[in-house]
């Protein structure tokens, strides 16, 4: 492990790996983000969509890690998690409706398969 010059700010091994790369490049770490900051990007890395007012409020209120890990806990069991991060999936396997093309054949049961990779992200089925 390489010695870093800021022994404040690396919490773990992978930090201090991180901040040697960027001190031998001459880079330095981004302040912390807010408490609402941090907020918006789990709940948009989690679930592509943005906190509500609310929620907000709420985090704002004991903006403590143990409230933010209830946080990540909380959108890891919302539907909206499985939907977002299933679509993934769902593009690999190249799931259309219908085949889009000339002809355009609708495939009506479809749906079960979207429905099945999002229920294997919720339930956190292996692969």
């Amino acid at each position: 492990m390489r010695a870093v010059k800021n022994q404040a700010w690396p919490r773990g091994d992978l930090d201090r790996h991180v901040i040697a790369a960027q001190e031998a490049r001459g880079l330095s770490p981004s302040p912390d983000a807010a408490p609402a900051d941090l907020l918006r990007r789990l709940y948009f890395d989690l679930t592509g969509l943005p906190p509500g007012e609310r929620e907000v409020e709420e985090f704002l209120k004991d903006p403590s890690a143990a409230n933010y890990e209830a946080a990540v806990d909380r959108l890891l069991e919302s539907p909206a998690f499985g939907e977002r991060w299933g679509r993934h999936w769902l593009d690999v396997a190249r799931y259309a409706e219908s085949s889009g093309k000339e002809a355009n054949m609708a495939f009506p049961h479809a749906w079960r398969y979207r429905d099945y990779v999002v229920a294997a992200f919720h339930g956190d089925k292996p692969f």
